[in-house]
């Protein structure tokens, strides 16, 4: 017997069932995406599809475009995950967004996660990498796998560069105070405009948020938030004085041991904000395993797809680029 469900932000407790024995992210948890829904104000669901042996469950937030939806997994590292493989899911993963009418869907996928039995290879595409650092390994060999460079980057911090700061008040003044400029200072994309209620409500949680700083005395310079899963923890953010970069790398290093620490097995470094930048070049000399990061474009109803792009003067045969195309214009003006 086939079921499919949508778990909505207001049934967190089941949401958290539905989880349950499945490897997954800190992204696929309710805690992250009702904080992006708090910036987003989009309507979230957990999807959920359910046979005899397997469930299978991917976060998903509706969008409106000229009064047509479409799908997005909320910011992070989510898509599909299971506890099993599913050849048949993407013929009932099919029909259930036909029958919520959607137009066309972005699925972000997990790197870590991705099991190609729960989608169609032609809707996949490869956008940038990621970094990901095996917490198994005994410490002495996480140490011999950095560069050089990095090495020796640590062990000047450590002379020189002042000391950890665990203070969660402090870090989150600072994070809040700084973090905007920051992102600005990097060119990124409006992905990273989180509404203050966002960051309020990640800091807040008990579990599965952890923040690092660094600093000389009692003066906060850096800061990187990590979330973490029993399965996985990832460098989700990081902001820093203009004048104040050599902290970056005892962040993830000392962060990498803290998890470690925990007996969590993987720390997910993520990439650069564009590929091949020079933060995905920072973070490739940690020695982690490099790991491309997929995505699905999929289009659901061809017809209204192509108006909508026809409107926009967007070739819709051509999904190499932003997705869905007829939002790439509306994109480059929020940027």
């Amino acid at each position: 017997m086939i079921n499919q469900r949508c778990i909505p932000l207001e049934s967190s407790a089941e949401w958290k069932a539905a989880l349950e024995g499945i490897q997954h992210g800190f992204a696929h948890t309710w805690e992250n995406c009702h904080a992006m829904h708090l910036t987003t104000g989009f309507r979230s669901y957990l999807y959920c599809f359910e046979t005899k042996n397997v469930r299978i469950v991917c976060p998903i937030a509706e969008r409106e475009f000229e009064g047509h939806i479409d799908i997005v997994t909320p910011y992070g590292f989510s898509g599909f995950v299971g506890n099993g493989d599913c050849p048949d899911l993407p013929q009932h993963w099919s029909e259930f967004v036909r029958k919520q009418c959607y137009v066309c869907g972005y699925i972000g996928l997990n790197p870590i996660f991705e099991n190609q039995t729960y989608f169609d290879n032609n809707d996949l595409y490869s956008y940038n990498s990621v970094y990901v650092l095996d917490l198994r390994l005994g410490r002495d060999r996480l140490f011999s796998n950095l560069s050089k460079n990095r090495k020796r980057d640590l062990k000047q911090w450590e002379k020189t560069s002042g000391n950890l700061i665990t203070d969660k008040n402090a870090l989150k003044a600072f994070f809040l105070a700084n973090y905007s400029e920051f992102f600005r200072r990097k060119r990124a994309t409006s992905a990273y405009d989180f509404h203050r209620a966002t960051l309020d409500f990640l800091f807040e949680l008990e579990k599965n948020v952890f923040i690092l700083g660094a600093g000389r005395s009692n003066r906060v310079e850096a800061a990187t938030v990590f979330t973490y899963t029993s399965d996985i923890a990832d460098a989700l953010l990081h902001a820093s004085l203009a004048e104040e970069r050599q902290h970056s790398a005892a962040l993830l290093w000392h962060g990498a041991n803290y998890f470690k620490s925990m007996g969590i097995p993987l720390l997910n470094l993520g990439g650069g904000i564009r590929a091949n930048d020079r933060l995905a070049w920072f973070k490739q000399r940690f020695g982690g395993r490099k790991l491309p990061l997929r995505c699905l474009k999929q289009i659901y109803d061809r017809e209204i797809y192509a108006t909508l792009c026809a409107r926009v003067g967007i070739d819709p045969a051509d999904r190499t680029g932003y997705f869905p195309a007829y939002r790439s214009l509306l994109c480059r003006q929020l940027k």
